[in-house]
């Protein structure tokens, strides 16, 4: 779905070479934005027994991620990944998770 929202209305701007570093910004802001709903679309999560969050894709287990109670950081399990990193929104915790799975698995 194409959200206008994080595009500019004013197309003079495209006129000016300081504006194209903006709406290029803007274009990469939004291929991100789309390229994350997709992934996190493809991706199932679950909640275990001891409040631990499951990232699945079909019947693989990609990681687990929970949320720090002293700082309220996510922090962010792959499978096969042996560092803990901690991200502000838990969005971030599992495409970190996807995204090293991707690059284990391709390597």
């Amino acid at each position: 779905m194409f959200d206008s929202s994080i595009v500019q209305s004013n197309t003079y701007c495209l006129l000016h070479p300081a504006c194209n570093i903006d709406n290029q910004i803007l274009f990469s802001q939004f291929l991100e934005k789309q390229s994350e709903q997709i992934i996190l679309k493809s991706i199932e999560v679950d909640l275990d027994e001891d409040g631990v969050y499951r990232v699945w894709r079909d019947s693989q287990l990609l990681g687990k991620f929970h949320r720090d109670i002293a700082n309220g950081l996510w922090m962010s399990q792959p499978r096969n990944y042996k560092l803990t990193p901690r991200f502000k929104k838990s969005n971030e915790a599992v495409m970190f998770i996807v995204e090293m799975n991707a690059f284990t698995t391709a390597a």
